[in-house]
This record gives structure tokens, C-alpha cells and sequence, in this order.
């Protein structure tokens, strides 16, 4: 995958950019200081808000994509570039289910703040633990086949969105709309940078 090659470039520049022909620095040779290789952002807004450090569409291996049962490959861009906060996201289709459906998901990295999210979900949202970080599993029941959930990261917020896509008609039953949706997000969050 063209992410993949991406990737291993640069940890291959990194890499060999740490070796040299020349010898050890004695006491008199200047010594190079370590530099950043932090990632710029694909999008920064016009705000005073903290910058999106975590990007869903690079910084989640496709082994925990896998493994939460998404299909790496049907990855599309889902970036919200607006003037006031910034949300940098991929949507993901998972693998078809034996049940008959499958899953759509958005993961969008923004930075609003955690308390701006428990506003805009008031009435909905439900308090609950990601591997120790406070999140909320959001629940509207009318929107059919669809579930939220909001991680507080250093930043902001590492959002999910999902529906549920099925090959008969009706709706899943509403018990099912979040069902798992916690256990995906459970998977994804240790890639979070921890801040400070």
C-alpha cells in the first residue's frame, strides 16, 4: 500500500540519516544535536487552538485497522479544514459480516476540546473509560444504525461515527447500533499521544 512505501521511506531516512562513515566525535568535534522528526500537520487552522498531532490516516497501522475488522484498502479522506478548528479524518468500510452488514466508520482527529464535545452531545452522551481516558459513547435513537464515540486526547478529541450497513431490509435491531464500537476504540487509542 502507497501509505506503507511512504512510511518505510522515511523510517529508512531516519534511519540511515543516524549513520556515518565519519569517526567517533572526540572531545573537540562538535556534536550534533537530535532534531525533531515530529509530522506538520496536513491541515492547520487559523485558530489559537492546539494542533491536530494525531492523523487517523497515518498514524493507525493496518494490523489494528485489521484487527478491529476494517479493511485497510477502502480508506478515504474524511478531513473537515475549517477556518476555526481543524478535524483531519479517514473513513473506513469493514470486512462483510457473517450476520449480513458491515460497518462504515469515520475516525476524525480534531481539536475542539473534550468540554465542547460533552456540550454538543448533551442528552446523548453517555460518560464512559477508554484504557483510561475519559470518552463518551454517544446515542441518538433517531438516527437509525448509527453510533458515536469521542476520545479526550491532549489536544482535543479523537472521534469515531459509525453505521451499520446490512443486506436485508430494516434496520438492525438498536441494541446492536453500538455494539463493539468501544472494543474498536479500545484498539485504536494506544497510537494517542500521550502529551503532557
Amino acid at each position: 500500500m502507497m501509505r506503507n512505501a511512504l512510511c518505510g521511506a522515511a523510517a529508512v531516512a531516519v534511519l540511515l540519516g543516524g549513520c556515518s562513515t565519519q569517526p567517533a566525535n572526540s572531545d573537540s568535534d562538535p556534536v550534533d544535536l537530535p532534531t525533531s522528526t515530529a509530522r506538520v500537520p496536513r491541515h492547520v487552522d487559523q485558530s489559537s487552538r492546539p494542533q491536530v498531532i494525531f492523523d487517523p490516516c497515518l498514524d493507525i497501522p493496518d494490523t489494528a485497522l485489521a484487527e478491529a475488522g476494517y479493511n485497510p484498502a477502502s480508506e478515504k479522506n474524511a478531513d473537515f479544514k475549517g477556518g476555526s478548528y481543524t478535524f483531519l479524518g479517514c473513513s473506513y468500510d469493514s470486512y462483510h459480516r457473517p450476520e449480513g452488514f458491515y460497518y462504515g466508520t469515520n475516525i476524525l482527529s480534531g481539536n475542539i476540546t473534550f468540554a465542547e464535545e460533552e456540550e454538543k452531545k448533551r442528552g446523548h452522551a453517555a460518560p464512559i473509560d477508554i484504557n483510561g481516558r475519559r470518552a463518551l459513547l454517544i446515542f441518538d435513537n433517531t438516527i437509525t444504525d448509527y453510533c458515536e464515540l469521542s476520545i479526550e486526547t491532549s489536544y482535543g478529541v479523537l472521534g469515531f461515527t459509525r453505521s451499520i450497513f446490512s443486506d436485508h431490509a430494516g434496520s438492525t435491531p438498536e441494541s446492536e447500533w453500538c455494539t463493539g464500537l468501544e472494543d474498536t476504540a479500545r484498539i485504536f487509542e494506544p497510537f494517542i499521544p500521550k502529551g503532557d
